[in-house]
């Protein structure tokens, strides 16, 4: 066997060096990828959390003023009708005197969050104003179901 020269030696050794330091830059871009992508998903994931919870919040708020527009409206309702259930048609008829303003207050928050089932009950609370209207004479039968016409829908949304 023949001796290596200086100069082979140090090309041998510069060879490998390279090798070892490409492998551990390799290694090294490999480890900074992986971090960027970790913190790309971790970034995406609290993006996802952050308009889940702003979702969530909307919806809460959404239900809050809901409830607020709604809960008088049906407390009309349900009083009226219990004086309808009783025989009382005067007393009902003048419980419903404030019905359109109500209404003309609840409806425009109660619109955009009833959704699709806005048109069942926009119809039903005209029902009721035209059956309890001024020099109206509604029949306990034509008042008890124009009454539960709009308390029913009304309460479900409540319960949504």
């Amino acid at each position: 066997m023949r001796p290596i020269s200086a100069i082979r030696r140090s090309t041998i050794a510069a060879a490998a060096l390279a090798a070892l330091a490409l492998t551990g830059c390799s290694g090294t871009q490999e480890a900074a990828r992986q971090a960027g992508d970790q913190v790309g998903q971790a970034a995406k994931d609290a993006a996802a959390t952050t308009g889940e919870a702003a979702k969530t919040a909307a919806t809460a708020t959404g239900q809050a003023a809901l409830g607020q527009a709604v809960t008088p409206v049906l407390d009309l309702l349900n009083k009226t009708e219990g004086e309808v259930k009783a025989g009382n048609m005067a007393s009902a008829i003048a419980a419903m005197g404030g019905f359109q303003a109500l209404w003309n207050t609840a409806s425009p928050v109660i619109r955009p969050i009833a959704g699709d089932k806005w048109p069942l009950i926009n119809t039903a609370a005209n029902l009721v104003l035209s059956t309890f209207a001024k020099g109206a004479t509604p029949t306990p039968a034509n008042a008890g179901s124009a009454l539960t016409g709009l308390i029913g829908p009304l309460s479900a949304l409540l319960t949504k």
